[in-house]
């Protein structure tokens, strides 16, 4: 029975250090592998981004927006949504970049629309991993809801609102446009 005994916790032991080994080697194996895998994930990453809206790394972005302003007259509640189209083009030289979008009020929603590809929709509140390239000489338009019914009663009368862009021009970083209208029952 000793012998038995014996050659069962040889191999026993020869079990726990083949197994032991096998975690060293599993180890050294992830420690190599991982960073390796990581550099590669981040390159596609960064590969796949950078192709979708590649940039222009020549030149100067510069936005013009016409009308900067526009006055929607006296609306009324009952008619519905007032919708209104404001030019976004740029100027410049290089790509101009509109890294967000935003309005200062629920009541008002904003969408742009570049050579068809059109943005998601947005309201007040910043949306954030989003952006639009509008190549030099290209234009975009910004459309712009109102809602003049959001507000209920208490809404009736004047109303100012604005829509924000955010951008790469760097005399222009974040620009505003404006509607105005007088909102009756």
């Amino acid at each position: 029975m000793s012998k038995e005994k014996f050659f069962i916790r040889k191999q026993r032991k020869e079990e726990e250090y083949s197994h032991k080994l096998r975690r060293q080697k599993t180890k050294k194996l992830l420690l190599i592998l991982l960073p390796v895998l990581l550099a590669i994930g981040a390159s596609v990453f960064l590969l796949n981004n950078s192709t979708t809206q590649k940039p222009s790394q020549t030149g100067i972005p510069k936005i013009e927006i016409n009308p900067k302003e526009i006055d929607a007259g006296n609306v009324s509640m009952a008619a519905g949504l007032v919708i209104k189209d404001f030019e976004i083009r740029n100027v410049g030289s290089g790509d101009l970049k509109i890294n967000d979008i935003w309005t200062s009020c629920h009541c008002t929603t904003a969408t742009l629309d570049v050579a068809g590809k059109k943005s998601p929709v947005f309201g007040m509140g910043h949306a954030g991993f989003w952006s639009q390239i509008i190549a030099p000489g290209e234009t975009g338009q910004l459309e712009v809801i109102f809602n003049p019914a959001f507000h209920g009663p208490q809404g009736t009368g004047p109303a100012v609102r604005e829509i924000y862009l955010s951008t790469n021009d760097s005399q222009n970083g974040k620009i505003a446009v404006i509607l105005t209208a007088n909102v009756a029952p």
